[in-house]
């Protein structure tokens, strides 16, 4: 007979399984590293209480035998289940913990004990728990024999607790001591006898039970207090698994934080100034530290090494929009805080929060993200965080986190406005919690920002304006602007020839040109056509990037552009041309510098941060502005013009606007960025104020509009004799398309201050009424309501439009398959991690979820191939949240439609 209960069915390195009183020693071990992060003792003991508690229900004679395997277990039973984390409450006896006097202080809480039965009771989620939660008869079937079979339970566990309090090492032993193993036969009864198991475990997910939970937690504090007893559980559970499963080191749950003086050491020498007081960086973010900071700033003015300076001495999360952005923005922190101290986050990290089978978290890709979080500095993509705010199963392990960690949120304007609202109300957990935010960005919304501001306070954040501080900004022109009308018909989107010999022309006299392209098959098919027109002499130097890469690809390709062929500086030498075309991953934060960009139209922010690609070697410090190519400065006392003529080439197709015809972009939004940049067109836009917005547009864009009619015979007075409010030039701007001819060929000169203002006014253009301003507060609204059960639809609808799955192309399926073989035929070094190095990187690509719908579980094709069953037991975990698509890959052009 087995007499040991299983935590894990993992096998250490001595073949061991993980027995339960192993498991609760590695957890109450991880947690001693990370208690300091709590201030009350009372909290601390209310964890550790927990943690004990949690996986008691594993006794479970079925879930011995079926789930993890241990076929000598006995009692034998294979019939009588509900979760384990359920049952786990049951082992806990309010009454008889409220004797003892070490616990007194705690068990004496009534709320604090319902936070500790709601943490162990949920720390794993499960799809269905709402049928346990109302006691069904499966569930009494079991209680039942529970009441029957409660000695060998019992005999079970207290075995377990010998083991425990002979090996535990930490300050918890006293409080496992004082612990009796008892099974509460008084709240089986009570359920049998029709009370709703969620009465005694308050659910922290299910819509249905908000008006109960609301009675629990009164207050933010009450709140927070369940999050921190409820997320500090989950992440030490998980970061033992980890240990257990990859022979982690215990004391790494938490790396410790990077010194200011060694970061700022770090900084000087990078920014190659060694006089801190030239640094702007230096300075501001000393005056700021610790403190909520909005900061407003030029792309290329050093924005990163604001927030590395900001956040050193202190724990922080820096986040992107782009996983571009964030390969490159990790490689830079490791430069300065060193390859030990942080950790890297993004789509292929399986970061998955709407998980359908078994218990969410149960699998190794949850157990890895608790060794990401262990590091003090961690670079990701918005998306593996911000979701959170929806409070999907999960999310007290991160609310938990920022109650000791700051926030970084860079490029914000990259995102949507459905994410960008669900980062508001992120910020406002973060500042809950306890954690700062710094949120960096050359424009904020002014609607954006006044919704921070009501959710945090306005004495609670700063904010830093660099284009209003420096005057300067209004002297640097590097970009000129040309716009090129494309008579496309039947919404077919293809370059003329003329355009891209164009192209061609200018990377063969030695330019660098970047494309951009707004969707992945425009961008797959102007590179086919620019390889076919090429001379053989430029054919090599055509190079293609965007999202629909294998990792392995994808990372080597962004190496190859970023470290070698688009460099930021363009070394002042080199005569080669080049030609990118790439879609928005370069966007933000992209290290790169081109000569020449020819873009498909967007919206104003993000077109900003396209242009800022081109002629990056030329940035601002210290009231100059400096080439980096050839160490070069100019003054800027009088306007200094470093653009070389028209480099900036936006490509609007007549019909559609562009090609993704309102998919990728809202129409609207790019008419009125069209708009915008007529306006400065016509002359100086710095001291514009909008009061009356469509009194505005009458007065200034009448002029637009009605040249327009005058050209397709429409005269103004058909327009004035119509009355109606529909009529105004706003409407007219968005409704009509024929005005959009007049841009072709249109030259707008743009400074630097340009920018910043353009895209100020183009938000503020934006009527109450405008689809970008309707989903931004929807959002907030969906968010505001909870996890009422009208709204779960509504919000997780929201939730899936901002993150990707990962899937394998079905031509790489069967190689899959066989780097898997050769992966566990090799003699050792079989990892999760050196799995998803090896193995995944090259055959997982991160597609959309709306394009998973139909998508099939990758594990089922793989499994069909393999005959050993303990391989296809790693595997099913390890494969979690991969499937398989029906479409073909190529390594050259990315998955193919």
């Amino acid at each position: 007979m087995n007499k040991r209960v299983w935590a894990k069915s993992i096998k250490r390195s001595n073949d061991e399984t993980v027995a339960l009183s192993e498991h609760i020693i590695d957890i109450l071990s991880a947690f001693k590293k990370i208690k300091d992060k709590i201030g009350d003792d009372n909290l601390k003991k209310a964890i550790e209480l927990a943690i004990v508690f949690h996986d008691l229900g594993k006794v479970i004679p079925r879930f011995q035998i079926v789930s993890l395997g241990n076929n000598s277990y006995e009692p034998y039973d294979l019939i009588h289940e509900i979760p384990h984390s359920l049952f786990s409450i049951f082992w806990i006896d309010e009454e008889y913990l409220k004797k003892e006097e070490y616990l007194k202080s705690v068990i004496s809480d009534e709320k604090l004990v319902k936070f500790i039965v709601s943490a162990v009771a949920y720390h794993h989620w499960r799809e269905n728990f709402e049928d346990y939660l109302n006691v069904n008869e499966e569930t009494k079937k079991f209680l039942n024999w529970v009441l029957e079979n409660n000695n060998s339970l019992k005999v079970k566990l207290e075995k377990e607790f010998e083991v425990l309090k002979n090996s535990i090492n930490t300050d918890a032993k006293n409080l496992i001591e004082k612990i009796e193993i008892k099974i509460n036969e008084c709240k089986i009864k009570e359920v049998l006898n029709g009370v709703k198991l969620y009465r005694f475990a308050v659910p922290p997910y299910k819509f249905d039970y908000e008006p109960l939970r609301h009675t629990l937690t009164q207050s933010q504090e009450d709140q927070k207090r369940w999050i921190l007893i409820a997320g500090f559980l989950q992440r030490c559970d998980h970061f033992a698994s980890w240990y257990e499963a990859e022979g982690e080191n215990l004391d790494d749950v938490e790396i410790n934080v990077v010194g200011e003086n060694a970061v700022k050491r770090e900084i000087k020498t990078k920014i190659g100034i060694p006089d801190e007081n030239q640094i702007w960086q230096i300075g501001v973010a000393k005056e700021h530290k610790n403190k909520n900071l909005i900061l407003i700033a030029p792309t290329g003015y050093g924005k990163t090494e604001f927030a590395f300076l900001w956040s050193a001495d202190n724990k922080f999360i820096y986040t992107l929009p782009l996983r571009s952005a964030v390969n490159q923005i990790f490689e830079r922190a490791k430069n300065v805080f060193g390859e030990d101290k942080v950790g890297l986050l993004h789509s292929d990290a399986d970061v998955h929060l709407l998980e359908k089978e078994g218990d969410v978290g149960d699998t190794m890709k949850y157990y890895q993200l608790a060794k990401n979080l262990s590091y003090p500095v961690i670079i990701s993509t918005g998306d593996q965080f911000f979701p959170y705010a929806l409070k999907p199963p999960g999310y007290e392990k991160i609310f938990s986190l920022f109650s000791y960690t700051n926030l970084v949120i860079d490029e914000v304007q990259a995102y949507d406005p459905v994410a960008c609202a669900i980062i508001v109300k992120f910020i406002e957990w973060v500042n809950i919690m306890g954690g700062k935010f710094l949120l960096m960005t050359a424009t904020l919304p002014e609607f954006v920002n006044n919704e921070i501001k009501e959710r945090i306070g306005e004495g609670n954040f700063e904010e830093i304006n660099i284009y209003e501080e420096e005057e300067k900004f209004n002297n640097i022109i590097k970009h000129k602007l040309n716009f090129l009308v494309i008579n496309n018909e039947n919404n077919v989107f293809e370059l003329p020839d003329e355009i891209l010999d164009e192209i061609i022309n200018k990377a063969q006299q030695g330019k660098r040109v970047l494309v951009i392209m707004n969707t992945v098959l425009q961008a797959q098919k102007v590179y086919e056509r620019l390889k076919e027109k090429a001379p053989d002499n430029m054919k090599n130097n055509i190079f293609l990037i965007h999202s629909r890469f294998t990792y392995e690809d994808r990372r080597n390709k962004e190496v190859e552009l970023i470290e070698e062929k688009f460099k930021n500086p363009k070394p002042q030498n080199e005569n080669e041309g080049k030609i990118l075309v790439a879609t928005q991953v370069v966007e933000a934060s992209l290290d790169i510098d081109a000569d020449v960009l020819y873009t498909e139209i967007c919206p104003l922010d993000a077109l900003i941060q396209r242009m800022g690609r081109v002629l990056r070697r030329y940035f601002y410090m210290n009231g100059k502005l400096l080439n980096k190519s050839n160490n070069e400065n100019f003054n800027l006392d009088n306007k200094q013009d470093v653009s070389g003529g028209e480099n900036i080439h936006i490509l609007i197709f007549k019909n559609g606007l562009e090609s993704g015809n309102g998919r990728i972009y809202d129409k609207e939004l790019l008419k009125l960025s069209l708009a915008w940049l007529w306006k400065k067109s016509q002359g100086d836009i710095s001291d514009i104020q909008i009061e009356d917005l469509m009194k505005f547009f009458d007065e200034h864009f009448k002029e637009l509009i009605n040249e327009q009619e005058n050209e397709t015979g429409e005269g103004k007075k058909k327009k004035r004799n119509s009355g109606s409010n529909k009529q105004n030039v706003y409407d007219l701007l968005l409704r009509e398309d024929k005005w959009i001819n007049k841009l072709d060929n249109m030259t707008v000169e743009l400074s630097e201050y340009d920018k910043y203002k353009l895209v100020e006014l183009f938000y503020k253009s934006l009527s109450g009424e405008s689809e970008y301003r309707r989903k931004f507060y929807e959002t907030l609204e969906i968010l505001e309501a909870g996890y009422m059960s009208e709204r779960k639809s509504e919000a997780q609808r929201t939730f899936r439009k901002i993150y990707d799955v990962d899937v394998v192309p079905a031509n790489l399926i069967k190689k899959l398959i066989d780097e898997v073989n050769k992966f566990f035929n090799k003699p050792q070094g079989k990892s999760f991690t050196s799995f998803k190095s090896e193995v995944l990187s090259k055959f997982v690509v991160s597609v959309p979820y709306r394009d998973t719908k139909r998508a099939d579980w990758i594990y089922y094709d793989v499994e069909k191939e393999l005959q050993d069953d303990n391989i296809k037991k790693r595997l099913k975990s390890w494969l979690s949240g991969i499937y398989k698509i029906d479409k073909n890959y190529d390594e050259e052009k990315g998955m193919l439609r």
